[in-house]
């Protein structure tokens, strides 16, 4: 509790756990997206969240925020626990929002980046 007490209150903790998605090795990838998914259900947890995924737009130069997120999703579609831990995450972040229109809004980013064309 106390440690994660620290991460919430650190200012770029988080940006750098969220960094650490450019990991070659899959599990650190997955358990990455576990723990930021956690972030994301505690209260302020969703907007730390996307401001470090809007940080790793920038630092990684990216288009659109979740892009690598995307590539690594189907990319590394033979392991199964970075797989599970991707929509999980997904999940978390999307549905975690009270306001409806924001939800749609973060539901249409990841369909722009081709999850839902992915997915069938």
């Amino acid at each position: 509790k106390s440690g994660f007490t620290l991460v919430m209150n650190h200012p770029a903790c988080v940006n750098e756990i969220t960094l650490s998605l450019n990991n070659k090795n899959a599990r650190t990838k997955a358990l990455v997206l576990e723990l930021l998914a956690a972030v994301c259900l505690v209260r302020g947890g969703h907007d730390i969240i996307l401001a470090a995924f809007d940080n790793f737009k920038e630092v990684c130069g990216e288009k659109n925020r979740f892009e690598k997120l995307m590539e690594y999703f189907r990319n590394e579609d033979t392991n199964i626990d970075f797989m599970v831990a991707c929509m999980q995450f997904i999940n978390i972040v999307v549905h975690s929002v009270e306001n409806m229109n924001f939800r749609v809004f973060l539901q249409y980013e990841f369909t722009h980046l081709g999850l839902d064309h992915y997915l069938e």
